[in-house]
């Protein structure tokens, strides 16, 4: 008996053709999707593409990429920000805008003090210097406590102030929370979206990797799919806290292995040592060298406090990138990542037009 290939072939279609009409993927693999299962598929899962709502009005990702407002490519690349308790104001903003950063993550705590209004300050800080605002929740950093988090994103004032600021503002739903395991992690995670989204929310939505403190960037290959298709827009970027030792390849790798699933990657934090305390040290000239050639972003952890007679980051000294709010304290690695290493910030970050234009576009 002929197989329905043949018989198709004979008909006048090519094994391509029939890859296009006629895809087993979803029998052939897991609903919890690996990279080695998509390369056994007989054809590619397509790329979700974003709803015109999502183009219009914020950021967007398509095929594994982000753009801005006006179609514009956008690679991340600048440092976290201290913000609650150290520099609420957004006095440090200038300052960073001075190494050619493009994009800012806030460091905040969403169920404590003015919740997510208090960034607003930060916001505008950022915008009125060129820089992209990400806001994070810390408060399930290193834990799983996330009803407080999923409550505090969707309050009206929390949506109010998202909308407000829509066409730049990203939204990193919570730094390195840690799952009991992926089944939880995609479930809440899902949960948490399209509450987000049924709220007006139509940013794009920052997930962090399932454990290990953000570190485990492999969980969010195996379940990154999943969560696109819970996400009404199809806008979401994922990160990792890249604090592990690794090589040149092994970057390259990892870097790769997002861009062939075709989804959206930041480095969401990384610096010179491998925590806890000052452990071993990072090839961060090597992670900013192969995010270059990927065309991945990064954010370096993490702009310092005002205080030249003491770090903030008690773990490591050494994150503090700086002395003082100041960029011309900017000292070892830290002005290596931002100013003069040949991939620093400085030589090959791009800000977005539309940011530097009052949010319009080239004519």
């Amino acid at each position: 008996m002929r197989s329905l290939l043949s018989i198709l072939v004979v008909l006048g279609f090519t094994s391509a053709a029939y890859a296009q009409s006629t895809c087993y993927c979803s029998i052939t693999c897991p609903v919890q999707t690996t990279l080695q299962c998509v390369k056994l598929c007989p054809c590619p899962t397509p790329t979700p593409t974003p709803t015109p709502a999502a183009k219009a009005y914020t950021y967007y990702v398509k095929a594994g990429k982000l753009y801005d407002t006006c179609g514009e490519r956008v690679i991340l690349k600048g440092v976290n920000q201290l913000g609650q308790y150290i520099d609420e104001g957004g006095a440090s903003m200038a300052e960073i805008a001075k190494t050619g950063a493009n994009a800012v993550r806030i460091f905040w705590y969403v169920t404590r003090g003015q919740g997510v209004a208090g960034m607003e300050p930060l916001i505008k800080a950022a915008l009125a210097n060129r820089l992209v605002p990400i806001l994070e929740a810390h408060d399930s950093t290193c834990a799983w406590t996330m009803d407080g988090i999923e409550a505090a994103w969707t309050t009206p004032a929390a949506v109010a102030l998202i909308k407000k600021y829509q066409r730049h503002v990203i939204v990193n739903i919570a730094n390195e929370a840690n799952a009991p395991d992926l089944n939880t992690f995609t479930a809440t995670y899902s949960r948490i979206i399209k509450k987000m989204r049924a709220a007006g929310v139509r940013v794009p939505l920052m997930i962090d990797a399932a454990s290990r403190c953000g570190r485990d960037w492999q969980s969010l290959l195996n379940q990154g799919r999943a969560l696109l298709a819970a996400d009404p827009e199809r806008n979401l970027i994922f990160s990792a806290h890249l604090y592990d030792p690794m090589s040149a390849e092994a970057y390259a790798a990892a870097f790769r292995q997002f861009n062939d699933l075709g989804l959206a990657f930041v480095v969401g934090e990384f610096a010179n040592r491998e925590p806890p305390g000052c452990g071993r040290s990072i090839d961060y000239r090597a992670l900013i060298r192969e995010a270059q050639r990927a065309e991945i972003g990064w954010l370096a952890w993490s702009w310092g406090d005002n205080n030249p007679g003491s770090d903030w980051n008690g773990d490591c000294p050494l994150f503090d990138m700086t002395d003082t709010f100041s960029s011309t304290s900017l000292r070892d690695w830290g002005l290596e990542v931002m100013m003069t290493d040949p991939y620093s910030a400085k030589v090959t970050s791009v800000r977005p037009h539309s940011l530097s234009n009052g949010g319009k576009c080239k004519q």
